[in-house]
């Protein structure tokens, strides 16, 4: 009895845990017997939950299947070598939603087949999979129904939750059409300037579809882009990224981006680690990328030399005691501004979901809450914000990244370098990224 009274309990919190914290579902619907030659609707239901963003549904066909669009709910619709793809850049703003297409055979085509598939989507800058539960579907010749025709025709419904049903008959399964990804890379590091420039090659084959690279930054260091190769870069907490929804199709390209030093940067040798993840048969392998070394002597920083500057002509034309007269102003400078911290420097509250910002400056010193006001003649609130080493000043807090854009538009009349910034759950993201997972249009 109390054991009964146990799994009562447990499904009862199942359910409380299902209503309010469901999951992203997929299912389909297919009949479950068709004559050869025929055609049929085959109906795919799609729960997104919070997903927002790129997304792929796919499906493997037997031989002898054909599909055509009837809804795709603004996807791209592709039947190529037996496979079905719906693919969006953005998915529909509705929690659930439908798709369809035709189901077709040729007349040739008989007996007990399987179709199952993948809804495939980005959640937190990675690829995850919900499985389409296989449906089971017969075909039978015209010249053999005939008693049959007057039966009701019954469909069958699966969904993410369903038992297999056991058959007496042995069932055809799709072809899968196993593909062997092949990867080699090689990475070099270039000093230009005060930057390093890592550089990425990738030999591939048969590389389709999701694809991410991303290496390891030592402390001291932040990574800014160059050439993704029309993949979406991003910088977050000491890991660069590069991420293709469709990776490129040449056998051989490159990548690159830079790596700077920031305030802490020490001297020394460091190793950039790494990898290239991808799919092969709609599985996700790693490729681990050999490290690479590079060498870092900080030069003497600029900022030390303009003091130096400063001092040697009021030296030349003022009395010994006047040069400290100076550093006492510099001093005072200081104190005052940490007086007016919480108008400035203000630490925001905790955020959630997507938003964006604008930028209007970035350095490594304060300033006071005066200054955008002063020589700018910027009229806004300033918060800063402390990011890969350096002081950053952000105006504003938008949902909307239109609402930021024309913000920004509005600051460059007084700043002409204000740019738009975008965070994810308070944390800053590319704003690539936060449009793909707010399924917002980008403006110009």
């Amino acid at each position: 009895m109390i054991k009964y009274v146990i799994l009562f309990i447990h499904l009862i919190g199942l359910s409380i845990y299902q209503l309010f914290f469901g999951d992203v579902t997929a299912s389909q619907k297919i009949p479950d017997k068709i004559k050869a030659g025929e055609e049929v609707i085959v109906e795919i239901y799609i729960t997104k939950e919070n997903v927002n963003g790129f997304a792929k549904v796919q499906q493997t066909l037997p031989s002898g299947f054909f599909a055509e669009v009837i809804d795709a709910k603004g996807a791209t619709f592709s039947f190529k070598e037996n496979t079905v793809k719906f693919i969006w850049m953005a998915l529909p703003s509705d929690n659930q939603f439908t798709i369809s297409y035709k189901l077709k055979t040729t007349v040739d085509v008989v007996g007990d087949f399987s179709i199952g598939g993948k809804f495939s989507f980005i959640s937190d800058n990675e690829r995850k999979n919900v499985d389409i539960p296989a449906s089971s579907i017969t075909i039978s010749k015209h010249d053999n129904i005939v008693a049959e025709e007057k039966l009701p025709e019954t469909t069958v419904e699966s969904t993410n939750t369903a038992e297999a049903v056991s058959q007496n008959v042995e069932e055809t399964i799709a072809p899968t059409n196993q593909v062997k990804v092949e990867i080699a890379t090689t990475r070099t590091i270039e000093k230009t300037g005060e930057k390093y420039k890592v550089t990425l090659k990738i030999n591939q084959k048969n590389l389709d579809g999701f694809a991410k690279y991303s290496d390891a930054i030592p402390a001291g260091f932040i990574a800014t882009t160059d050439n993704p190769e029309g993949g979406i870069f991003s910088y977050n907490e000491g890991e660069a990224k590069i991420l293709w929804m469709s990776a490129p199709k040449k056998e051989e390209f490159t990548v690159s981006y830079f790596i700077e030093p920031t305030n802490d940067s020490k001297n020394g040798t460091f190793d950039i680690n790494g990898s290239l993840s991808y799919l092969e048969n709609d599985e996700t392998q790693k490729h681990i990328i050999n490290s690479t070394s590079f060498t870092y002597n900080a030069q003497p920083l600029a900022q030390v030399e303009p003091e130096k500057v400063v001092e040697t002509p009021k030296e030349n034309k003022s009395t010994a005691t006047e040069p400290s007269k100076p550093k006492e102003n510099k001093v005072v400078t200081t104190e005052k501004q940490p007086s007016t911290a919480p108008e400035v420097t203000s630490i925001p509250n905790a955020e959630k979901g997507v938003t964006y910002k604008v930028q209007v400056g970035a350095g490594h010193q304060t300033v006071s809450k005066n200054y955008f006001a002063s020589k700018f003649n910027l009229n806004e609130s300033v918060a800063i914000e402390n990011h890969d080493g350096w002081i950053k000043y952000i105006v504003g807090k938008f949902t909307e990244y239109k609402q930021a854009k024309d913000k920004r538009n509005d600051i460059r009349n007084n700043i002409k370098t204000a740019f738009v910034t975008a965070y994810n759950q308070g944390k800053r993201i590319t704003v690539q990224e936060a449009l793909m997972i707010s399924n917002q249009k980008w403006y110009q």
